[in-house]
């Protein structure tokens, strides 16, 4: 808009100052002025007098190509290309063809810009140069003729310094970027194990000069795959570094390439198996956030996990999976949760998966290397010994566990959700096949077996409502069975002197009306029960103290188990037997006797085992407590 004479401004603004607060229907112009001597500018509604030509017009739509040019102080030329607008759609089209997956580039544009450094063309400089010598169009050959002359002008130095590096593997700090290409996959090694990744962008910090790069890997938050964002920075440096000792560079740059590429692809398709719930075994390192440190530790774990992200989203709130980009399900042709990555996607697949180690009884990130089929027992329950005339319990025990597990859902209290469960009460003496009844029905059934003692719950009403409800909802998604080992504290009868415990009681029969899978109860103290629990104990077995012939039994069978072991004779078994031990114990001493038997480098013999109890009996008599102190 053209500004106004004086007298006319006059009159202006006394008209917009009599006009009622945004009623004038015109557009309010202000334009910035120039710095002061501080750097500070203002605005004002006269127009700059010293503006120059803008330079394009009408007709400069008319060309293939706009270029525009910066003066340039390098001591080498006066002048480099700033940008090169390109507006044939001839070349557009050959373009798209050439610059097919790389990222931030839309041929579609009217006006398809590239600035300098002119990364997509140096990253592909190659194959612009194969796609040129096969273009048979006249007028898309004569365009790209054009554009290829202007730009191979511009970028030949840089082309033949990338080049001439590449060709000796090595590459400078200032030429990262040449040999980054956005999309493409590159290679670093994480917690000891070599990954891959999608390079994003790159970029240097004017502070420090470091290369940051951006890159993408695709992870598993329990509903869906998506892609995850990390930062990695490649620190300044001197001269020139061969390219495979950047701790992140091109995957195309390694010697061994297709055979990387092959491995990991496997190992993501291996990893993407795991969504959903899998009970393993696993064998290695895992990490772990502890709240208390307010860090990740690693644990060194040796047992069985349970892989399970959407439970370790809902129970670990504070390593909680978020924010990925999803993987769009439609190009899958499937929901979120059925989608199947491509191997480009797989290649770049995390190697972790997430779950709960039982033993530990901690949520933990597990590497899907280490990660094994469970070789189940067959005969656990075999190694349960019960009187002759309890040997049936071993399959009634089986049988409605079975039954219970297929029909959970078939029989419900008058309440919804109330009634689902089936405790069972294990009582009797230490040592007696209580902890072994549940751990052999867990195993032939081929569930986990979540282990609970009273320590784990806690001793304040307040912990042990919030732990036990936890597990109480957890447990049933997986299937398992609860081992609450040696309950008395929450099963002993109510006492109008003891309040907290009235509590603990109270808390712990309310939360298993609502529990809908299998539970164990052991106890040493049947007989002080509190009464609310019969109603709610499905069955109940009472296992009476070790018989001779049971004790004889169990040192049969654990021998069997122990390797490198000189038979024992049966009046060796008959003298063992003898001894009033229960089954816990019995497992100590040949543990114990075992390991003496490996140092001396020596099979297993009857004289270890005696020596174990000979040991034993001295420590128990205080023979290490005579001495001055």
């Amino acid at each position: 808009m053209a500004p106004l004479p004086s007298g006319d401004m006059d009159k202006l603004e006394t008209t917009e100052e009599a006009a009622e607060p945004g009623s004038i229907c015109e557009a309010h112009v202000l334009y910035q002025t120039a710095p002061d001597e501080r750097g500070r500018t203002s605005w004002t509604r006269e127009p700059p007098t010293d503006l120059l030509d803008p330079g394009e017009t009408s007709l400069s739509g008319r060309f293939v190509l706009l270029v525009r040019k910066v003066k340039c102080y390098d001591g080498k030329r006066n002048l480099k290309i700033h940008s090169v607008v390109v507006q044939s759609q001839p070349l557009k089209g050959f373009l798209a063809r050439l610059l097919t997956g790389y990222p931030g580039i839309t041929s579609s544009l009217d006006r398809l810009e590239f600035h300098q450094p002119f990364q997509p063309f140096v990253h592909r400089w190659e194959e612009f140069c194969q796609a040129r010598a096969r273009e048979d169009d006249p007028t898309t050959q004569a365009h790209v003729e054009l554009l290829f002359r202007i730009l191979e002008e511009e970028l030949r130095e840089t082309i033949a310094r990338k080049n001439d590096l590449v060709k000796n593997q090595v590459i400078t700090h200032d030429l990262l970027w040449a040999i980054f290409e956005p999309g493409a996959p590159i290679i670093r090694i994480v917690d000891g194990r070599q990954r891959a990744f999608r390079f994003q962008s790159g970029s240097y910090d004017k502070r420090s000069g470091a290369f940051e790069i951006a890159a993408q890997y695709v992870d598993w938050d329990g509903e869906g795959f998506g892609y995850e964002t990390e930062e990695f920075t490649l620190s300044p440096y001197e001269g020139t570094a061969p390219i495979i000792d950047l701790s992140s560079f091109p995957l195309a740059y390694h010697s061994e390439h297709a055979r990387i590429r092959e491995e990991l692809i496997a190992r993501g398709k291996l990893w993407e198996g795991y969504r959903g719930y899998h009970y393993k075994q696993y064998k290695g390192l895992a990490k772990g956030y502890i709240p208390v440190l307010n860090r990740q530790m690693k644990f060194n774990i040796q047992g069985r996990i349970v892989i399970d992200t959407e439970a370790y989203n809902n129970f670990n709130a504070q390593e909680e999976i978020t924010g990925l980009d999803r993987i769009a399900a439609a190009a899958a042709g499937g929901s979120t949760t059925t989608t199947n990555l491509s191997d480009d996607q797989r290649l770049i697949a995390t190697p972790i998966v997430r779950g709960y180690a039982l033993q530990e009884k901690r949520w933990l990130a597990f590497f899907v290397d280490g990660v094994k089929d469970i070789v189940w027992d067959a005969h656990a329950f075999d190694a349960l010994v019960l009187p002759h005339e309890q040997r049936d319990l071993k399959n009634l025990v089986l049988g409605f566990a079975r039954a219970q597990a297929r029909s959970r859902d078939a029989f419900d209290d008058v309440i919804h959700g109330k009634g689902r469960g089936v405790i069972m009460l294990l009582s009797g003496p230490p040592g007696v096949g209580k902890t072994l009844t549940a751990e052999s029905v867990a195993e032939v059934m081929q569930v986990p077996l979540y282990v609970l003692s009273a320590g784990d719950l806690g001793t304040t009403p307040e912990r042990v409502e919030n732990t036990l409800r936890d597990v109480l909802t957890m447990i049933p998604r997986w299937g398992a069975i609860i081992l609450l080992d040696e309950a008395d504290v929450f099963m002993e009868a109510r006492d109008t002197l003891d309040l907290k415990r009235n509590e603990l009681v109270s808390i712990f029969l309310r939360l298993l009306e609502y529990y809908e899978g299998i539970l164990f109860l052991t106890t040493n103290r049947a007989e002080h029960i509190d009464p609310a629990f019969e109603s709610r104990i499905h069955m109940s077995i009472r296992y009476p103290e070790l018989t001779f012939a049971s004790r004889h039994q169990i040192w049969r069978q654990f021998l069997a188990q122990q390797r490198h072991t000189k038979p024992f004779s049966e009046d060796e078994l008959d003298r063992l037997a003898a001894l009033e031990l229960n089954g816990r114990q019995i497992k100590n001493v040949l543990r114990t006797a075992h390991l003496l038997a490996e140092e001396e480098g020596c099979a297993l013999t009857h004289a270890h085992v005696q020596g174990i109890l000979s040991l034993r009996d001295y420590l128990k008599q205080g023979g290490m407590s005579s001495g001055g102190g």
